[in-house]
């Protein structure tokens, strides 16, 4: 039964493997593997990992028109306090030589809006006030309580990456030791062999040398018995 990748985890031993610091082809070579195990393998980030909210700035009209401002590097524009002004109106005269009662209207409407804005503002300040410290305290309790928030998330992701370096380097240790063992032995057993290998070469030309041999005092012996008789 073959494995498959949920039967096993793949880790890199930043904390054994040294030589890929000084062998840039090596370095090279481990990165082409990465990527092709990238390609090949499953890149979903984690469950408890929140997803990253994007923001579109194209729903606000506003922030749009301010953005493409300070891209063209307009100035801003200032604030027209002008239809708050009380002006006196220029008397008009009509055509039966009566002044036109036009303007003043205008000059009216816009005492009253001035008069209303006024208002509203004290309005405003009236409520700023009586509820603007309270207000305020209670939106920096707020803010205080998330910042304390991600504050302890951040130091217990921090905890959490320690922990998994440590027992990183802890397996690591262990693998980094069997590694060296199952290296040791396998050199052993290329050496045993190769002097395997040597000795058998050196015994085929022992071997040979004995036929060689044998041949040889085969034809010394019949030699000897020819001319015996």
């Amino acid at each position: 039964m073959s494995a498959t990748q949920a039967d096993y985890k793949l880790d890199s031993l930043p904390y054994y493997d040294r030589e890929i610091d000084s062998d840039q082809h090596l370095r090279d070579a481990a990165a082409r593997l990465v990527a092709e195990e990238m390609r090949s393998g499953d890149t979903n980030p984690a469950s408890d990992i929140s997803p990253h909210e994007s923001t579109s700035l194209s729903s606000s009209h506003l922030l749009t028109q301010e953005l493409e401002r300070v891209g063209h590097g307009s100035p801003l524009t200032a604030f027209d306090g002008s239809r708050y002004a009380l002006a006196e109106p220029e008397d008009v005269e009509g055509s039966d030589g009566s002044t036109a009662e036009s303007p003043w209207k205008q000059s009216l409407n816009a005492a009253a809006i001035t008069a209303e804005y006024q208002q509203q503002r004290t309005s405003n300040l009236e409520l700023l006030t009586a509820l603007g410290a309270n207000a305020w305290k209670v939106s920096n309790h707020s803010l205080d309580n998330d910042a304390r928030m991600l504050e302890t998330h951040s130091q217990h992701t921090r905890d959490r990456v320690v922990d998994i370096n440590r027992l990183r380097k802890t397996e690591q240790g262990k693998l980094g030791d069997r590694l060296n063992a199952l290296e040791k032995n396998w050199s052993a057993l290329v050496s045993s062999n190769l002097e395997l290998q040597v000795g058998s070469l050196a015994l085929q030309v022992h071997l040979a040398e004995l036929a060689e041999r044998e041949m040889q005092l085969r034809a010394s012996m019949s030699g000897s018995g020819l001319h015996a008789s």
